[in-house]
Parts: structure tokens; C-alpha cells; sequence
């Protein structure tokens, strides 16, 4: 079809259709002084046996040239450079004698044009029908442009030229027309020639293949090496470039057997059987699986299905009788072989990405007409047809009110049918509205009603589209906050010296023995794996601890004995076995330090690395969660030291836990020194966040400090004094920090000692040195009560 445009216009009007245009290139360069001639007469050199005397006519007359090929004939069509010609590469011709005879110029061949054609002895003959005189650069095509198309996998239609065609067709407003199909048939039927049997009709749901007889093996014609150059397509022969010129015509890959080659003149598609072997078209050995899906002849293999044929079958100089092959083959199954044998050609590319269901009967008949016009092939009455394809045009119901309404445009009815038409699509008016829109089998990318409105958005113009902000109020999703805060959490610990762990969701279950968990214990309510790698990943882990613990073990083998560890990954707990539903995922926090601090900071100071430096990156996650109420409970768990454990609350509603591991565990996990582990539910944790804190301004009036330490039994906790401290400061106590903790020979046996910073400070106006000092009463008079000794320290 002829588009009406120029090749840059056309390539502008697609892309801004979706059918990207990634370069609009010339063919070749110009040939000054190159044209066409006739050879009106040839007679040997007088002193040269390997040379010749050529009269070319040019039309401005008879020249002389002498020419050292051989393959020319009187009555020929060839391309003469004048002198002052210029070649590819900067070559200028010149008038000269050549062995004593005066050469008018030079006969060219292909190879000195710029093509890849042919061989340097050999004259390049042109088409007959060529008028003398013309320009060669003109006469090859030299000035036409080429279209380099950046395909998405979805547009498979336009791997063949017949889908561009409809593509430029609906954009122009011309009419698709199609190429001649009908070729004349002789003989016997094509089933009476050869035997097609599909084994594997899921991998081939249809196999067609039809039979051409006396064929005469010799180059394509000028005009069709030139257009498969054109394609990138280096030209063969011309059974070869006619299979593939099809293709490129319509997208549908085909292939050409000897037939005479193929024992019992049978086709079986089956899959490879083990040790089976090819020897592809490229020359290389191909070792076969039952992967993959070959044709074979009743002994052996004779090509990969869809990749690349075999050499046993290959066309070669005393082919007389070809079969050939256009099927539909299995997208996955051609990819899959196709990566293994890292293979990747024109035709697996197209079968991977599919096939247009219908261009099977076209590339046959196709192929046929060029066969018997180009190869003075005999094609046999009819073609063996095995189809077990159930690939139907499918309808869709689409309304022009809601295409307006998705792209923020006012279209009619009548618009929206003509631009689908246009396209090759069938449209059947329907009630009021609504239309039902019959898809051609070409277009497989087009399966729903939102397909439909894109192809009337690209072919009604994108940039006829007004733009528009979109309006109303747009909501954070839910899962990119979570994952935005569980970030926060990893930025707080990192900032604290933390290094992060990643470890497999899969557990050996005996790891959660080894925490002395309770076979009652929802922990142990661990999911198996069907069908694990290895006993170590046999179970989804219900505890992040067996991970960290792991990695503690790993560290300390060599010699790394102060970390500081945390990971944040999911749970899975099931609430019964066997899985009646899909298992709840929790993300969660863990964290495990052992030895001293190696890297002080502001949240973390020196000292060791035990249950308090946890506490204390979580008060500050809490704190920047702006999560307030939150209570460290004593309570011993399974895997914890009895009296350095505690359950992380907030309200009544349990967060977490901090514990020292058992020194058993411990043992049982190979681990010499002590570790404490902590895991916090990160959804509740996310949900009773407030990530936007409320603003404060800063203080107007000073603080007053005092310290108090009191002696306290081993079981009180340091939290439920703070709590008392606050409650007795009537609201006048703005921060009360624990900043010391003593156990030893001056406390008396199951006492320790607690100190605590106690900051005073009122929103309006100064505190005096009476105010403060009442209230600090008030404060000893409540530990008192109790039970707490107060150590009297000076301030």
C-alpha cells in the first residue's frame, strides 16, 4: 500500500501510534556516473586469453570496456561506471588501456556496488525489463528507506509486513492489499506424496505442509535479494530466500525439506528422544533432550521444531522435490529450546512471541505461487492439513460514552467505529451505545475491553488528548507506608551501630527445639515444606531468632565476639495443620547483641552489649514512632533467662519481647558468651505508629534537675518506679531517665540499686527552689509507699 507520506512523516505518525520507529535509514549511497547498460556485443582480448571485449550500450551510444568476467551474455542487462565514476570506498573510474586495448570504463559487480551478492569475478546482471541508461543507484533501490522498528513482545503482528501494513493502513486511512495466493496445482494430492503425523498436538496444535515438484535450484531474482537485504536476510538460493521472503511478508515462519531425503517421505512432530542427536543448518551438533519438540522423518531427527532445520534434509544444487513446512508451535516449548541451545533465530522469535493462526494457509499458498514462478516448481492439488488449533476471532463489548470517558475525550460511536475498521476490525453495532468488536486472530495482544480503548487512544492520537490534572485526594498505599517505615526502623538501627542480617524464611525444625520451645507453643506450629532442598529449609520459620542466632555462631567462629545484629523479614504462623488456608505473614523485627559495644554512639553508649542496649533502640524507636505508654514487663520465656527477660507492652496488647538467652540454649547453639534476642510485631507496631508527631514548641522557661536513687527488690521494675515518679510529680515532671544500676557488696542479697535523672519544668513561668523541692517530697513519699529505701545522695 502506498502510505501518502514520507518515509520521515511515516515514521512519526507510528511512533506517536505506539509502534515505535527507532531509525529511518537510506539503503545505500549514491552511484554518480554508474548506469545501466547492454551488452550488445563480447569477443576475446587480442593479447589476453582471460579477458575480454565488452560493447555496452548506455544509451548515449556503444563504449568499449574491457572485463574479466565471464558470466555476462549478449543481450544482458549490467551495470557500466563511466569514467569519473565514483564506487563505494571513494573508487573513481577512469578511461585507460588495458593491455594495449582502451577500457571505456567498467563493468561492476555486486561486491563493487556495496552488496553482498554474488563474488568479485562475477558481473552483476540486472533485470531485463531494466531501461538502459537509467541509474543504478535508483535501479537497486539505493534511495528507499528503512524503517528500523523497536517492537514491544506484544506486537508480534508486526514482525511480519503484512501487520505493518494494517498498522500504516489504519493511521493513513489506505486499504490493505493483499499479495496473490493462488497457486496453480497439478498432479497428485500432496497427502498422496508424503505422510504427516503430530505426536504432541499440545506442543503443535496444527502442522500444514505441502509438496512442489520439479523444482530448479538457482539464485532469487535481482528484486527479491535486494528486498531480503533489505531485511538483513543474506540470500541463498531461491527455494531459501522465497521461504524466507514470506515470512517477512506475513510473518508466518516456514521451512523447505528435500523430500527425497526424508526416509519413507515421512514427517513426525515428537519430541526428541534421549540421545538423540542434530547437526543443525549452522553446522553444529546438537545434543537432544525430550524438552524439546523435533521434526523427524521415521528414522531420525531432521529439524529443531520452530529453531532451525537439520542438514540432512538441507535444500542443496540437486534438490528436485521440496515439502514445505508452516506450522503452529508451543510459544514456551520453541523459547525454552531456543535458550538452551542459545539458538535464537528469525523464526523461533516470532513463534515465541505467537503467531497469527491464520497466516499458515497464507505463507503455504504464498510460497507455492513464488515456487512455481520462480523455481518452475509443480505444486501438487491441495496441502496435508493436520489441525487440532481451536484459536477463534474472540468479541469484546465496548460502549464510546466509557472510551470518552477513560481518555478525557468527547468521541461518538461512528468515530470509534471507523478507527477499529480501519485497523481490521469487524464492528457490529449493538443497543443504543455499545458495540461488539470481533478481533482478528493476528491481534492476540487484544483480549479485553481496556485493549480496545488503547488502540482507539493510539490510533485516535495521543497528542490530541488534552491534558488534565488529575483531582480529589490522592491515598497513600497501605503497603508502600509500611514499607517507607520498616526503611525508618532500618535507618534508626543502623544509625546505631546495628548491622542487618538476612536469612532464609526456611528453618531445619530441630533449630526450634534447640529453644527449648514446648510442643504446645504456637512457635512449633511451623508450616513443612513439600518438598525441601535439604532437612535445613524443610519448615517456613515461625521465629526470626534461629536466623540471628546462626549468624551470632558464624561471627564468633571467627573471632568477631562483639555484634550487633537485627533483621527485618516475615513469620509464618499457621493456625492449624493441615493448611485449610493460606498462613498468616507477620513481618517482624528482630534484633541479638552479645559482647561489649564496638561502636559507641548517641543511642547506644559503651558498655556492654546486653538486654538494655535493645531496650534503649527501642525507647528510641518508640519514641520516633511517636509511641508513648509503652511498658517493659518482666516475664521468663522458654528460651530466656529467668530473671533477664521481658515481655514489650503497650497498653494490654503484647508488642514483643527482650530476653538474655538461657546459658543452656546458649550451649546448644554453640555460643560461649551471653546474647539477648528481641522480636517485635512490626504490624502492630505500624499500626499504632504516628509517624507525623504533633508539634511542641520549644521550652520558654528553664529546667530544674535532681537525681534520686533508691534501693528496690531484683523483681521491681525500673519502668514501674519511672511511672511512679511521673504520676506523683503532678504534671511538672517532663523526663525521668534511669542513668544507673547497681548490684553488689554495699546492697544487700536479692536488692539492687536504681538512679534516675528526674527533669522538672513548667509551660508557664519559672519553678522555684520551694516548688521543686515539694514535689521531690512528694516523689520519695510515693517510692516509699512503694516499698523502695531511698539513698540519700546530695544533687
Amino acid at each position: 500500500m502506498d502510505p501518502g507520506l514520507s518515509p520521515q512523516e511515516l515514521g512519526e505518525r507510528m511512533t506517536m501510534a505506539g509502534i515505535e520507529v527507532g531509525a529511518v535509514e537510506s539503503f545505500g549511497g549514491p552511484l554518480p556516473g554508474v548506469v545501466v547498460g547492454r551488452v550488445r556485443g563480447i569477443k576475446p582480448h587480442p593479447g589476453r586469453d582471460n579477458l575480454v571485449l565488452v560493447d555496452a550500450d548506455t544509451g548515449e551510444g556503444c563504449q568499449e570496456i574491457v572485463c574479466g568476467a565471464k558470466n555476462m551474455a549478449v543481450g544482458d542487462k549490467v551495470a557500466v561506471a563511466r569514467p569519473g565514476a565514483i564506487l563505494p570506498g571513494g573508487w573513481e573510474i577512469k578511461a585507460r588501456p588495458i593491455y594495449g586495448v582502451a577500457s571505456a570504463g567498467m563493468l561492476c559487480s555486486a561486491r563493487e556496488l556495496g552488496l553482498e551478492l554474488g563474488s568479485d569475478e562475477e558481473i552483476l546482471i540486472l533485470d531485463q525489463d531494466t531501461p538502459v541508461g537509467g541509474k543504478v543507484e535508483e535501479v537497486l533501490g539505493f534511495d528507499d528507506r528503512i524503517l528500523y522498528l523497536e517492537l514491544t513482545p506484544n506486537r508480534a503482528d508486526c514482525l511480519g509486513m503484512l501487520g505493518v501494513a494494517y498498522e500504516v493502513a489504519a493511521l493513513t486511512g489506505g486499504k490493505v492489499k493483499m499479495p496473490p495466493m493462488n497457486p496453480p496445482e497439478t498432479g497428485i494430492p500432496a497427502a498422496d506424496a508424503v505422510i504427516v503425523d503430530v505426536h504432541d498436538r499440545i506442543l503443535c496444535p496444527r502442522y500444514t505442509a505441502r509438496v512442489i515438484r520439479d523444482i530448479r535450484i538457482g539464485p532469487s531474482p535481482l528484486w527479491m535479494q535486494l528486498r531480503l537485504m533489505k531485511a538483513g536476510v543474506r540470500p541463498i538460493n531461491n527455494v531459501v530466500d522465497i521461504t524466507n521472503y514470506v515470512m517477512w511478508e506475513t510473518g508466518q515462519p516456514l521451512h523447505a525439506f528435500d523430500l527425497q531425503l526424508l526416509k519413507e517421505r515421512r514427517i513426525l512432530v515428537r519430541r526428541a528422544k534421549s540421545g538423540e542427536k542434530l547437526v543443525t543448518l549452522d553446522g553444529m551438533e546438537r545434543q537432544l533432550t525430550a524438552e524439546d519438540l523435533v521434526i523427524a522423518d521415521s528414522s531420525k531427527p531432521v529439524g529443531l521444531a520452530g529453531v532451525m532445520g537439520g542438514e540432512n534434509t538441507e535444500i542443496n544444487e540437486k534438490t528436485r522435490e521440496v515439502m514445505v513446512e508452516a506450522a503452529v508451535f508451543n510459544p514456551t516449548s520453541i523459547r525454552r529450546t531456543a535458550r538452551r541451545f542459545s539458538l535464537p533465530s528469525e523464526a523461533s522469535q516470532r513463534f515465541e512471541r505467537g503467531i497469527n493462526p491464520e497466516a499458515v494457509i497464507w505463507g503455504q499458498e504464498r510460497t507455492a505461487l513464488l515456487l512455481s514462478q520462480l523455481a518452475e516448481g509443480q505444486v501438487l492439488r491441495g496441502m496435508v492439513d493436520q489441525n487440532y488449533s481451536t484459536a477463534e476471532p474472540h468479541r469484546l463489548t465496548v460502549s464510546a460514552d466509557r472510551i470518552g470517558r477513560i481518555l478525557g475525550i468527547n468521541i461518538n460511536g461512528s468515530e470509534v467505529s471507523a478507527l477499529l475498521e480501519n485497523l481490521g476490525f469487524s464492528v457490529y453495532a449493538s443497543e443504543d451505545d455499545l458495540f461488539e468488536v470481533e478481533v482478528p486472530l493476528r491481534r492476540a495482544d487484544v483480549k479485553i475491553e481496556e485493549d480496545i480503548v488503547e488502540e482507539v487512544a493510539r490510533l485516535y492520537g495521543y497528542d490530541r488528548i488534552p491534558l488534565t490534572l488529575p483531582r480529589g485526594e490522592l491515598i497513600e498505599n497501605r503497603e508502600k507506608a509500611e514499607e517507607r517505615f520498616k526503611d525508618a526502623l532500618k535507618d534508626i538501627l543502623v544509625s546505631a551501630g546495628f548491622y542487618e542480617c538476612i536469612a532464609y524464611s526456611f528453618i531445619n525444625p530441630s533449630s526450634l527445639r534447640r529453644l527449648r520451645l514446648p510442643e504446645n507453643d504456637p512457635g512449633m506450629n511451623y508450616i513443612p515444606v513439600r518438598n525441601p532442598f535439604s532437612e535445613e529449609q524443610s519448615a517456613m520459620r515461625t521465629t526470626l531468632v534461629p536466623g540471628l542466632l546462626k549468624a551470632v555462631r558464624h561471627n564468633c567462629s571467627f573471632s568477631e565476639l562483639n555484634q550487633l545484629l537485627f533483621e527485618v523479614g516475615s513469620v509464618y504462623m499457621a493456625d492449624s495443620l493441615p493448611l485449610e488456608e493460606i498462613p498468616a505473614e507477620k513481618p517482624t523485627l528482630g534484633m541479638a547483641v552479645t559482647g561489649v559495644i564496638p561502636e559507641p554512639n548517641w543511642v547506644v553508649p559503651s558498655g556492654e552489649a546486653d538486654f538494655f542496649v535493645i531496650k534503649g533502640v527501642l525507647e528510641a524507636i518508640f519514641r520516633r514512632s511517636g509511641i508513648e505508654e509503652v511498658k517493659f514487663v518482666p516475664q521468663a520465656l522458654p528460651f530466656t533467662h529467668p530473671a533477664r527477660s521481658a515481655l514489650v507492652k503497650w497498653h494490654d496488647q503484647a508488642l514483643g519481647y527482650i530476653g538474655q538467652l538461657h546459658p543452656d540454649v546458649a550451649e546448644a547453639w554453640e555460643i560461649d558468651q551471653p546474647v539477648t534476642v528481641s522480636e517485635i510485631d512490626l504490624t502492630m507496631l505500624f499500626e499504632i505508629a504516628k509517624p507525623v508527631p504533633s508539634f511542641k514548641p520549644l521550652p520558654r522557661y528553664p529546667a530544674a534537675k535532681r537525681d534520686l536513687a533508691v534501693i528496690v527488690d531484683r523483681n521491681v521494675a525500673s519502668e514501674d518506679l519511672a511511672r511512679t515518679i511521673r504520676e506523683a510529680g503532678r504534671g511538672l515532671v517532663s523526663r525521668v531517665i534511669l542513668f544507673d544500676l547497681f548490684e553488689g557488696k554495699q546492697i544487700p542479697a536479692g536488692k539492687r540499686s536504681l538512679a534516675y535523672s528526674i527533669t522538672f519544668r513548667r509551660d508557664e513561668g519559672t519553678l522555684t527552689d520551694e516548688e521543686v523541692n515539694l514535689i521531690f517530697d512528694d516523689i520519695e513519699k510515693a517510692l516509699i509507699k512503694c516499698g523502695a529505701v531511698l539513698r540519700k545522695q546530695e544533687s
